[in-house]
């Protein structure tokens, strides 16, 4: 019956993908799938796989900052070998739910008890694993993110692991010491949980609230001593750190090497899940969508997906009010409450919205002092602004200024992933609750309804390469000369195509590009999207051109993407330095729509390269005239290199007066990244 149940929802789920042919998706999942094309061709032809040079030109995409860590893909590249890349994704993908479903099963037959007059607890365990498996939030996964899927797969096995020992601490142990099984289980738990880490570094967190709430809840529940809760802790840690070491050396020296620009307060706070989003069906439910997206109504990316289920949560409180005074529950009530606590993020939100109290102004501000003085680069100023002033703090935005690198984990509605086992083991139990049989029968079916997945749509994979990729491919390719993919971040206003359907082009044009993919950016990277996307009528600015010179920028390609790229190419269009080329049309895929291409024309002298700013005269075929006391001009570095800057000056002398030349350089608070003369 457990494994009937696994299979309905999976044919259910995947009935409309062919697995060799199509994928769920394009985006993220492109990302995925390059990530293999590209291992597979480096292995084939010796190449280096630490760096792929043909995104986040000049200095390449180094691959160790991937968020699919490059263990995962060398694992999976021989499904990619097998069948290509669609394959590789999708058995990925659903070996995930396999492996999620087994271990959520085994972890709940170690806390339930069977039914009044039943025989066995296999009801209720093939519920909570149902539910563990297909919520909102792993389903959500499906969409390019195989690395969150196995690691919220091997998530309740490490439980179950860290389970058995704690189990066999509490069955009539001394408490001097632990026996050799019970070091294996937990070994195996940091065993499993550096697998996890291998898939995305977001685990070391996911993973620790994991394992620390759980041993708090066996402290508490007094089955074991504090001695052993410290070894408990101490043993998988340690296992876990030793084996996932070289992988996390490797992402920080490629970090290190890139600098990249991590998150504002007000980008990881967007990524906190909201209160309302919590408590309802899933916003994608073929059926009670509507109704989820009528209660929630901010946006729907991966914090509004934590959609734990109406039935489920009240299910679940009803389960937790029967066992609260049993202490073998512990583990899974501050499993929980922990994670879904640090789900919510920074503050407590609405909406994604966060609400307001003005009493608890001091409050916020006490913890932003604190947050200042020991992380400025993330609470960048001793006062918090709005939303931060009034708004209701929680538990994260503490941990945030105190633990080193924790608000590095962006997305904090993923810490979801812990907190819903919680909940569903809860809820398990609370369909243990009525005295008819039948009855909790029916129960448990609203409660795989209601976590019922919509169907995932199926699109093509391999695509078709864009006209525009095939009239850039047989262009002459020349060294020191790139790509930008730009897209319309708001009117008249282009940023950097950051994502898979970027790299993907890369493998069927050639060219470097100064755009990538991923959410780890080189400095220089950030730079460029940022600057064009705080200045309005780029192209109508006299400094882009000169700025795109700088990371060697040939071709522009404009994504046509809506009625705003529209305007931004006509005003290119004027730009004296741009030539437009065509725009081709769309073709079926992840580039459904035109594609123009413009060149950038070389300057009109050579010799000056900077962008200059104030103080000076409009450009003549000789030079430029240096105006009043004082001129600056700026360039980009985008190598942590020496620079030579060569200055050919002449005086204009004034009669009877003294003059002097001064001559010097600054670099930027971003370590010289932006240089100013």
């Amino acid at each position: 019956m457990p494994l009937a149940a696994l299979a309905v929802l999976l044919i259910w789920g995947w009935h409309r993908l062919n697995l060799l042919h199509s994928v769920s998706g394009y985006g993220d999942i492109l990302e995925f799938t390059w990530a293999l094309s590209w291992f597979d061709e480096a292995i084939r032809t010796g190449k280096s796989l630490a760096v792929y040079p043909l995104a986040f030109y000049p200095g390449g995409w180094h691959v160790a900052t991937y968020a699919e860590g490059p263990l995962m893909l060398l694992a999976t590249l021989p499904l990619y070998r097998l069948g290509g890349p669609a394959f590789a994704y999708n058995m990925t993908v659903l070996l995930t739910f396999v492996v999620a479903f087994v271990g959520a099963y085994k972890l709940a037959r170690l806390f339930l008890v069977p039914f009044r007059g039943a025989q066995s607890t296999m009801l209720p365990a093939t519920l909570a694993a149902l539910l563990i498996s297909f919520w909102g939030l792993r389903w959500f996964q499906n969409l390019g993110h195989p690395n969150f899927l196995i690691g919220s797969a091997l998530l309740p096995w490490m439980l179950w692991a860290l389970e058995r020992a704690l189990q066999r601490q509490g069955g009539g142990l001394s408490g001097s010491r632990i026996d050799g099984r019970s070091l294996a289980w937990l070994a195996a738990a940091g065993v499993l949980w550096a697998v996890t880490i291998a898939g995305t570094v977001y685990f070391i967190w996911i993973g620790g609230v994991a394992l620390g709430a759980w041993v708090l809840g066996r402290l508490l529940g007094r089955s074991i001593t504090v001695r052993l809760a410290l070894v408990d802790l101490a043993v998988p840690i340690v296992v876990a750190l030793v084996l996932s070491a070289p992988g996390l050396i490797w992402f920080w020296q490629a970090t290190t090497a890139i600098q990249p620009d991590f998150y504002t307060a007000g980008e990881v706070n967007f990524w906190g899940a909201s209160l309302n989003g919590l408590p309802i069906p899933s916003i994608d439910h073929p059926v009670l969508g509507s109704l989820a997206r009528s209660i929630y109504q901010g946006t729907p990316y991966e914090q509004g997906a934590t959609n734990l289920g109406l039935l489920a949560v009240l299910v679940a409180i009803a389960g937790w009010i029967s066992v609260r005074k049993d202490r073998r529950w512990l583990p899974a009530t501050l499993l929980a409450v922990a994670g879904l606590l640090l789900a919510l993020g920074l503050t407590l939100k609405w909406n994604n919205e966060s609400l307001q109290l003005a009493v608890l102004r001091p409050l916020n501000q006490l913890i932003w002092r604190i947050g200042y003085a020991v992380k400025p680069e993330f609470f960048v100023s001793p006062v918090p602004k709005a939303p931060f002033a009034d708004a209701v703090p929680l538990p994260g935005l503490l941990l945030a200024a105190l633990v080193p690198f924790f608000e590095r984990a962006r997305v904090f509605a993923r810490y979801a992933f812990a907190g819903g086992i919680g909940v569903y083991l809860l809820a398990a139990r609370g369909v243990m609750l009525p005295r008819k049989l039948w009855v909790s029968a029916a129960l448990s079916l609203l409660l795989v309804f209601e976590v019922l997945p919509a169907p995932l749509q199926p699109v093509p994979l391999p695509t078709l390469p864009h006209p525009a990729f095939d009239w850039l491919k047989a262009q002459p390719a020349a060294p020191d000369q790139s790509v930008v993919d730009l897209i319309a971040g708001q009117p008249y206003t282009p940023v950097l195509f950051n994502g898979g359907e970027t790299v993907w082009a890369t493998r069927y044009h050639g060219q470097p590009t100064v755009s990538g993919a991923s959410s780890v950016w080189p400095a220089y990277t950030s730079f460029l999207h940022n600057w064009l996307g705080t200045h309005e009528h780029t192209f109508w600015n006299q400094d882009t051109v000169p700025i795109l010179r700088f990371y060697d920028v040939r071709t522009i390609l404009l994504h046509m993407r809506s009625e705003q790229e529209q305007a931004i190419l006509e005003e290119a269009k004027s730009n004296q330095e741009l030539r437009f080329v065509d725009c081709f049309p769309a073709v079926p895929g992840p580039w459904n729509y035109p594609i123009c291409v413009l060149e950038v024309l070389p300057p009109r002298n050579a010799n000056i390269n900077l962008v200059l700013q104030d103080g000076w005269s409009g450009q003549e075929d000789w030079g430029v005239w240096a105006e009043g006391v004082e001129s600056t001009a700026l360039w980009v570095a985008t190598a942590r290199q020496d620079h030579r800057l060569q200055v050919e000056t002449f005086p204009q002398c004034v009669d009877g007066q003294q003059q002097t030349c001064l001559l010097y350089t600054s670099p930027s608070p971003r370590d010289g990244l932006l240089s100013r003369m």
